[in-house]
Parts: structure tokens; C-alpha cells; sequence
């Protein structure tokens, strides 16, 4: 999109102020104050440069009740930049790690990076290998009841764990349901539109309108009005030279 857009001074100006102002509203729901805090410093810590943000989040226990906290705000990170045109992916780990105003190191920072670069591949925030062991700890606290990770964790089809981010569309009223779930159905119908001729790109959007859909279906609201019909997108090959017509 940045290199597309340097080709016209007006389209790169419109491009930065478009990302400045999503990275400024969905890092709100990232910088917002925890219900629950250690100490002044060691809620959680952010580091960015440009798009590239690391949270590093101290577990004082089984890492549940920072799992609870830390899922909504990157779910509303996530559906905030999504319903600006800014798809993003990433890789939640639980492993030791430094940070502070200079550096980030450790062992949590190379797992996630290692994972959002090889295994998230689609605009999805994955759980690592560690991550999945600690949530699947967290689940078998609540035997046959319904555990608190249930709605926010979905299991893809590759066999990689991720963040369900529409999940936190339905806290508000039902209007405001159907306005976020609309704006991202638009978001992605264009998405697929624009990129039908680069399909490295494309196939992202489709594996985003394949959650967009599957979340329309399961979600207790009615949502049917707002699936995508992806007939009108599917890539279809075509011959070269049309059959005669009699």
C-alpha cells in the first residue's frame, strides 16, 4: 500500500493520515489502564515503531487472569484497524522477556516473532506452542462448563490457534453490532475486489472473509444479511479464446 501509494504525493498523504489515525484509535484499547495493577510500571509495557508493536504483560499466577485482560484489548486493536483497511496478524507467547525504554529481549519476543512471520500468514494473532499449553490449562479449570477462553479462541483449519477479534463487536447494543460486523464485510468485499489479480495478497482477504462468514453463522445475533458471498469472488479460470456461439 506505501509503495503504491508514493507514486502520487495527494494518495501518500491520504495513506498516512489514514494509518496514523488507526494506529491512534486502536492503540487506546492497548494503552487504556488495566482493571488490575502490580505497581505504577508493570501493568503491562508497549514498545512500537511505525505498525510493529510488542507487549510484554508480567504474569503474577497461571497467566488466566492476564489472558482475560490482555484478549479484549488486542481483539478491539485488531477490529479497529481492520474496519480502517489495516489488516494485521501476530503471535501471543508466554515466555521470560525484558523491556523497557531502550530494548526488547528474550526469549517471549523471539517466539512471536518466529510464529507471526512463519505461522500466522493470514491477518490472524495466533497463540504459539507456549501459549496454547497455558490456555489449555486455563480450560480444564471448568471441566463441562464453559470456560472464559471458549468465545475467544478459535482453532483454524491448519491446526493454529487465534484470536477471534469479531468476538469483541458484540459488546454494545445490537446497533452497534451490525454497524461494525457491516463496515467489515464492506471492508473486505473491496479488499478482494482490489487485489482479485495478486493472489498472494488476495488469498488473505478470502481467509478473512471466511472467518468474517463463519462468525456471521455461529454469533447469537442475526447476521445473515452480512455474509459475504464468495461466488463473487472465487477465482475461476477462463479460456483464452471463447467457444463459438451457433
Amino acid at each position: 500500500m506505501i509503495t503504491k501509494s508514493s507514486q502520487n504525493p495527494i494518495s501518500e498523504r491520504e495513506l498516512l493520515r489514514r494509518l496514523h489515525t488507526a494506529l491512534a484509535q486502536s492503540r487506546n484499547f492497548l494503552e487504556s489502564i488495566s482493571p488490575i495493577r502490580y505497581s505504577p510500571k508493570d501493568s503491562f509495557y508497549l514498545k512500537a515503531f511505525t505498525d510493529n508493536i510488542a507487549i510484554g504483560w508480567p504474569i503474577i499466577d497461571d497467566a488466566e487472569m492476564e489472558f482475560g485482560m490482555a484478549f479484549p484489548k488486542l481483539q478491539q486493536f485488531q477490529l479497529t484497524m481492520a474496519n480502517n483497511g489495516f489488516f494485521v496478524r501476530g503471535a501471543i507467547s508466554v515466555n521470560d522477556v525484558y523491556i523497557d525504554e531502550i530494548t526488547v529481549f528474550g526469549n517471549a519476543l523471539t517466539e512471536a516473532y518466529k510464529a507471526e512471520q512463519s505461522l500466522a500468514r493470514d491477518p490472524r494473532i495466533i497463540m504459539t506452542k507456549s501459549a496454547v499449553e497455558v490456555a489449555k490449562k486455563h480450560i480444564k479449570y471448568y471441566a463441562n462448563e464453559l470456560a472464559p477462553h471458549a468465545e475467544d479462541l478459535l482453532k483454524d483449519s491448519d491446526g493454529q490457534w487465534f484470536l477471534s477479534y469479531l468476538q469483541c463487536a458484540q459488546i454494545g447494543d445490537e446497533q452497534l453490532i451490525y454497524d461494525l460486523i457491516n463496515k467489515h464485510q464492506s471492508i473486505i468485499e473491496e479488499k478482494l475486489k482490489t487485489y482479485r489479480d495478486q493472489p498472494n495478497i488476495w488469498s488473505k482477504y478470502a481467509w478473512v472473509a471466511n472467518y468474517h462468514n463463519y462468525f456471521c453463522e455461529t454469533n447469537a445475533f442475526e447476521c445473515a444479511e452480512y455474509i459475504i458471498d464468495m461466488d463473487l469472488f472465487r477465482a475461476r479460470p477462463t479460456k483464452i479464446i471463447p467457444l463459438p456461439i451457433d
